[in-house]
């Protein structure tokens, strides 16, 4: 039985909640973290639309990107989100949001439209440090294997990237004298002690830290074990907006979303002449960070939402911008449907109802 809060673990794992920018709210919305799981709907929004679909598909849960209460929302009346809200819980419907926690990612929604348009083969546009730390623990060589796994296999240490268990080690030499109300592991209190030993390496989310050491504390054989925690400057595997090799001209580029899509590009501003060697996607709205864009080595933005003066300045500055709009990241539920079914054994759909503004 698959309940709710087993979903939200499992989407957590997909896109960590906590990469979240702090405006944005996301997570669950509305339901109940105790209810079974029957069936699961991604889109884009939630509108009436999208909860009569649910109900049809009896599904119990729906994973949108746009969250349907931000923090100015005071009151639920049968209008505007009021209505979908009391839609959602007179049909007993849990609402969740994968909002930029889903865009930060390295598979995230820029990714999907880059998948979608026939380039699966992405890089993370805009990488951001990480908050990463290195632990560096000492233990003796008896204990050595039995700590490391322990620590590996139970705690958040360890993982870089697509590898799991990573840690390094060295022999060391150390010494301690044990006072006299101790109750050491190795030693005798009140005398000196000379002890070979092994350091242990490997790094973690700072945001882990409080929980790595009480695993250190748990599993080391020593009551006053001896560790060190460094900040790392690294970045990180999540960032915003995917870049992709092209190899064509910007109109050529143009057409072919238009084709995959479906969807009529809302303008184009041409800066250049040049080749299209490499095309820069950030699904919504991404034109505060064209400047980090080109700088980037893009040759074209791929984005929506473009004012006037954002168009006329990247026209002046020689930048090529593609405005596919804003409802581009609508081809994320198909994403983001993939995602989940690769780890839960339950009905999920993408949602087939357009809420695009402009129709």
């Amino acid at each position: 039985m698959l309940k709710v809060s087993n979903l939200l673990n499992q989407l957590n794992e997909i896109a960590p909640f906590s990469d979240s920018e702090k405006w944005d709210n996301t997570g669950l919305l509305i339901g109940d973290e105790d209810d079974e799981v029957t069936g699961i709907l991604t889109a884009l929004d939630c509108s009436m639309e999208t909860v009569d679909e649910a109900v049809m598909m009896n599904a119990n849960v729906i994973i949108s990107h746009h969250p349907l209460i931000f923090p100015d929302l005071s009151k639920v009346v049968n209008k505007g989100p009021g209505a979908v809200i009391r839609k959602l819980i007179k049909n007993d419907i849990n609402l969740i949001a994968m909002h930029t926690n889903l865009d930060h990612q390295k598979n995230g929604v820029s990714h999907m439209i880059a998948k979608a348009l026939g380039y699966p083969e992405t890089e993370i546009l805009l990488p951001e440090v990480g908050n990463f730390k290195k632990l560096r623990v000492n233990i003796n060589a008896e204990d050595k294997n039995t700590f490391k796994d322990n620590l590996l296999k139970n705690a958040s240490v360890g993982n870089m990237g697509d590898y799991s268990e990573v840690s390094f080690e060295y022999e060391v030499h150390g010494q301690f004298k044990p006072g006299s109300t101790s109750n050491p592991t190795i030693g005798t209190p009140g005398t000196l002690e000379y002890v070979d030993e092994y350091v242990i390496e490997c790094i973690f989310d700072g945001r882990d830290q409080q929980a790595v050491i009480d695993a250190v504390k748990r599993y080391h054989p020593y009551e006053e074990p001896a560790y060190d925690i460094f900040s790392l400057d690294r970045k990180a595997d999540t960032g915003l907006g995917v870049m992709f090799d092209y190899g064509d001209t910007l109109g050529s580029l143009v057409q072919l979303i238009e084709e995959k899509t479906g969807l009529k590009t809302v303008n184009v501003v041409k800066g250049n002449d040049r080749i299209i060697k490499k095309a820069a996607i950030i699904g919504g709205s991404g034109m505060s960070f064209a400047g980090m864009v080109f700088n980037s080595g893009a040759d074209v933005l791929i984005t929506g939402d473009v004012k006037y003066h954002e168009a006329y300045d990247s026209k002046q500055a020689g930048y090529n911008i593609i405005d596919a709009g804003h409802y581009l990241e609508v081809l994320m539920t198909e994403g983001l449907r993939e995602l989940i079914k690769e780890r839960i054994d339950v009905p999920v759909s993408a949602s087939g109802v357009s809420t695009n503004p402009f129709e």
